[in-house]
């Protein structure tokens, strides 16, 4: 019971990493489209109110304020709250005390520019930013109002709406997953081989690219939201704000190939086997880790072998291994092949820390990992790719320091 059940585990376990990530990316983005519209608004704000101090009160400067910046509201109110001009209105009137806050207002009075989130269109927040206008002596006379309206809220609706769809794709592939494991247990009387099949068969892979599918969704509008922001800002955007928009992007690049891996756990990889030379496919994957960890020595000492092989799928499972060695704090790669039988034999060793020995046993399992940023579907993945062919990837005697893994695929007959 407990082997069949396992697939569902560890199925349970990646959706409950993906609605985690996904909480996670939604936070980052929210909190990077606040401080971007808090920056445009602090920046238009003092532009406009020194603008507004030398000129006057003018509506039309209002109009054009409100236009450079996206925004919906722009007014300005004395001490007693009197509007003395007003982009969308008439002025001379008091202000309307469920749109203006007196205490921000007496700050600006002081002196203190201020923007927050003060009222709500519907259920989401809308920030506005009051500004001291300065008369002839210098002295702050009356308070410049500007208010970012329902533009950026809809991209903050957005936001929640993708949260909340990959919520509830989580929670259905969830109990999809737990409906299913009725069957599983019947794959307990079976063959093991049988009951591993039946745990990555057709239903699994089918609901897995599903939800993988679903899940990209929210994430394309996560990357939107924030892509719109940084094109709309432009240079206006502070270097924080740079960089925390593209701490959004990358996240939502990890989540993408975390889909890609999912959907790579839940079926058997497809395979296209022709003759390859094995000496090529190494070169390129030293290639691509030098690209991405150039501090990191490849040795490579591969001869021209060629196999039956998927070049793609070996150059993947080659790079995995080249990856978890630098990654894991690796200095020097070495790759070595010969024939073995009608097998190549391909070892890669490196001089890292090695493998815990509390996680020697479940290395290859899906969901293992030694990093805590890892998602631990690597290895298990590049396995069964090994499998696929008819070979194998086991982890070899390292001799210490460091780690070694053996991956054998069938050489090209002839």
């Amino acid at each position: 019971m407990a082997r069949a059940l396992a697939p569902l585990l560890a199925g349970l376990l990646g959706l409950a990493g993906a609605l985690g990530a996904t909480l996670a990316l939604h936070r980052a983005a929210s909190a990077a489209l606040d401080r971007v519209l808090e920056e445009r608004l602090a920046g238009a704000g003092a532009t406009a109110a020194e603008l507004l101090g030398r000129a006057g009160a003018d509506p039309a400067a209002l109009r054009a304020v409100m236009a450079a910046n996206g925004l919906e509201g722009a007014y300005v109110v004395d001490r007693d709250l009197r509007v003395l001009a007003d982009a969308t209105g008439a002025a001379g009137g008091r202000a309307d005390l469920l749109r203006v806050d007196p205490a921000r207002v007496a700050r600006a009075l002081r002196g203190e520019p201020s923007v927050a989130f003060a009222y709500a269109v519907g259920n989401l927040p809308v920030a506005t930013g009051y500004f001291p206008v300065r008369g002839p002596d210098g002295a702050p006379a009356a308070a410049l109002a500007l208010e970012a309206g329902q533009g950026f809220a809809a991209a903050r609706a957005g936001l929640r709406r993708a949260l909340w769809l990959g919520v509830a794709l989580s929670a259905l592939a969830a109990v999809a997953l737990a409906l299913a494991a009725a069957g599983f247990a019947r794959a307990e009387r079976r063959s093991a081989a049988a009951a591993a099949r039946a745990a990555r068969g057709e239903a699994l892979a089918t609901m897995a690219a599903m939800v993988a599918h679903e899940i990209r969704n929210p994430l394309g509008v996560i990357r939107g939201a924030a892509e719109l922001v940084r094109a709309r800002s432009g240079a206006a955007l502070a270097p924080r704000d740079v960089e925390a928009l593209g701490d959004v992007l990358g996240e939502v690049e990890r989540l993408r190939r975390l889909t890609d891996d999912f959907l790579d756990l839940a079926r058997d990889p497809a395979i296209a086997a022709e003759p390859a030379d094995l000496a090529e496919l190494a070169a390129e994957a030293a290639r691509a880790l030098g690209r991405a960890h150039p501090a990191v020595e490849v040795a490579l000492s591969v001869p021209p072998l060629r196999v039956r092989a998927d070049a793609a799928r070996v150059r993947q499972v080659l790079a995995n291994l080249l990856e978890n060695a630098a990654l894991a704090g690796a200095r020097r790669v070495a790759v070595t092949a010969g024939p073995a039988g009608p097998m190549a034999r391909v070892e890669v060793r490196d001089d890292g820390p090695g493998v815990d020995a509390d996680l020697r046993a479940r290395l290859f399992e899906p969901f293992a990992s030694g990093r805590a940023r890892g998602a631990g579907l690597g290895l298990a993945i590049s396995r069964r790719i090994a499998e696929r062919h008819g070979g194998a990837l086991e982890l070899a005697d390292p001799g210490p320091p460091g780690a070694a893994f053996a991956l054998t695929l069938p050489l090209e007959p002839g």
